[in-house]
């Protein structure tokens, strides 16, 4: 099992999370996406102390998320991990969690486990993009595989999933990459569960996303389904 975690100018907030996975003895691919600040130093200088393999990707410009993701994905492909996690960077997401997520992959015989925030921690407008965009994609999926299923929350970028599962997966764009790849896991026949995920909006931790993105990932979507 190892954590694929993409980090933009996260020196303040990266260590704190390979802090955690170390005490957890998960290991790490950190993609470096092009930060302009010490974000590479720093998770240089905590693998050479930490405990845990920690394999650090330096994108020289900023690429976005999905290709982010697509590089660290291939990567733990290469080395034969049979369960991949993604987290964000930025301390959002506790790593804590991992433990809870694998008991429910491993319970409930699952591929995959997505994490769902809890609402009343999420900002209000988030809130509404998540509603949108999870109604979306869910409709996108059932045109498109002619399943029914419905995500709660398709944004959270924080889950764990067979690594044989992600093989061939096309990622798409910046933001999209989570709805691309719940697609194609459907599509491949992937039994998905779900299950609730602490969140923490800290002051030090930044969100990129906007409006003009989330516009941007429904036209992906609408383009992967209908014009594929």
């Amino acid at each position: 099992m190892i954590a694929v975690i993409p980090a933009y100018n996260e020196e303040r907030n990266i260590i704190k999370v390979l802090k955690d996975l170390n005490d957890l003895g998960i290991d790490a691919i950190v993609i470096d996406d092009g930060s302009t600040d010490n974000t590479y130093k720093v998770v240089e200088d905590f693998s050479k102390k930490a405990k845990i393999k920690i394999y650090l990707i330096k994108n020289e410009k900023n690429l976005g998320k999905a290709k982010s993701i697509k590089k660290g994905t291939e990567l733990a492909l290469s080395l034969g991990y049979e369960l991949i996690i993604y987290m964000d960077g930025d301390y959002q997401h506790k790593p804590k969690d991992i433990i809870k997520l694998y008991n429910k992959l491993n319970k409930c015989n699952a591929d995959a486990v997505f994490g769902v925030r809890k609402y009343k921690k999420i900002p209000f407008h988030r809130k509404i993009m998540n509603v949108i965009a999870s109604f979306l994609t869910s409709l996108a999926i059932m045109v498109y595989t002619k399943k029914i299923i419905f995500f709660r929350d398709i944004q959270c970028g924080f889950r764990i999933i067979k690594a044989n599962f992600l093989k061939d997966v096309e990622f798409g764009e910046g933001y999209a990459v989570e709805h691309l790849i719940a697609l194609q896991l459907v599509k491949k026949g992937a039994k998905i569960v779900e299950e609730y995920v602490d969140v923490d909006y800290h002051d030090e931790a930044i969100s990129y996303i906007t409006h003009k993105k989330i516009l941007n990932v429904i036209r992906q979507i609408i383009k992967f389904v209908f014009f594929r």
